[in-house]
């Protein structure tokens, strides 16, 4: 999927499709797109590559944990690239599914809440034989799917009780969520309120595929014939949800996730002009979309919201409202970060080398670093 690569720069991950239960963008729900291209490079399967707590993870769940993601593997420089990148994260994640688990929440519960989302995701591909050829084009079955679903439910719990806004099973006897008065009119003091309330758009997309319209000129002519029905009156998430070309817009109607303006127009900057000029309803021209210098389509932008606070009054309901929820997400944050902190130090992670967390691109040690194509970690 095409848009959701580009929307790095707007958010965390790529938008979320629906999912039953209690709804979070802190894990994005599987994507059943095929990984972009072939995993050529050999792959050993059989030697450990991680043991955390009593957990054993073979190389090739490590691999296929890639692959799932989105990850190709075809050459021994990708292969290290790729593992530098996701080994952290990979035992962060292990981590907090494991104590997930170990709240004892119902079984049954979660069961239900992925039954629902196998159903919604049958809905969103239109029937059953389409969901199960995606899950074929994405090297997926319907059991290992379950297990992913799993997996996210037992982290989302364990992330809730941790940050305060579920109770869990044996944690806080109440949701800890309340910030002092006092806490809100000093933030209000400290910060202009341009960094207090950054302007925030959202944008709807069109992607016209070269491919979809058999070649770049059609698909340029058919973006631009779009673009004239979208401001003759004809809805735009209609169009949309019919003709662009990137599965995750069609099903989202074109509507990608609100975020910062200056974040947004950092991610499109062939559409920087536009977004700066840009009021709610107005339609860009299509731009063309480059994949690796290969020119794949055209995409129409529509602005679908947008919001600029110019001045704000600390007695203003909504002014306090916006400083309790960015006061809270930062708070949740703290607590998450001292709740992995927490398992690191509780947990047995082999190689010893491994257990420490570390940021995003850190050079990695152990297992990370000993990986190579044709050689198995050692057991120990």
């Amino acid at each position: 999927m095409i848009l959701p690569l580009l929307l790095a720069l707007v958010q965390s991950g790529p938008p979320v499709p629906p999912r039953a239960g209690e709804g979070s963008t802190l894990d994005p729900a599987p994507s059943v797109a095929p990984a972009p291209g072939p995993a050529t490079a050999p792959e050993v399967l059989n030697g450990v590559y991680l043991i955390v707590n009593e957990e054993v993870i073979t190389l090739g769940d490590f691999y296929r944990e890639l692959r799932r993601r989105g990850q190709s593997v075809t050459n021994e420089d990708e292969r290290r690239k790729v593992v530098q990148e996701s080994h952290a994260e990979f035992v962060r994640s292990k981590l907090m599914t494991q104590a997930g688990r170990d709240l004892g929440f119902d079984s049954a519960r979660v069961e239900s809440l992925v039954d629902d989302d196998l159903r919604n995701f049958i809905e969103d591909s239109g029937s059953a034989s389409n969901f199960g050829a995606d899950l074929k084009a994405a090297d997926l079955d319907t059991e290992t799917l379950r297990e992913q679903r799993r997996d996210f439910y037992y982290r989302e719990f364990w992330l809730r009780s941790v940050d305060g806004r579920d109770p869990g099973v044996s944690g806080r006897p109440y949701v800890d969520r309340f910030v002092r008065p006092g806490r809100m009119l000093f933030q209000y003091r400290r910060q202009p309120v341009e960094q207090l309330f950054p302007s925030t758009i959202q944008l709807q997309a069109i992607l016209v595929t070269a491919a979809g319209a058999g070649s770049a000129q059609k698909a340029l002519e058919l973006a631009r014939a779009l673009r004239e029905r979208a401001l003759g009156g004809e809805d735009f998430g209609e169009l949309a949800g019919k003709y662009s070309g990137d599965g995750e817009s069609r099903r989202q109607k074109g509507l990608l996730p609100k975020g910062e303006l200056s974040r947004v127009r950092e991610a499109f900057p062939d559409f920087a002009e536009f977004i700066d000029g840009a009021s709610v309803g107005a339609i860009s021209e299509p731009q063309g979309l480059r994949v690796e210098g290969e020119l794949v389509g055209f995409v129409l932008m529509r602005v679908a919201e947008l919001e600029r606070r110019e001045g704000a009054e600390f007695t203003d309901r909504e002014v306090q409202k916006l400083l309790r929820e960015r006061d809270l997400k930062a708070l949740g944050e703290l607590r998450r970060d001292l709740g992995v902190n927490d398992l690191y130090r509780a947990a047995y992670i082999w190689p010893p080398e491994a257990r420490a967390p570390r940021s995003k691109g850190a050079k990695p040690e152990g297992p990370a670093a000993a990986v190579s194509a044709g050689e198995a970690a050692q057991k120990p």
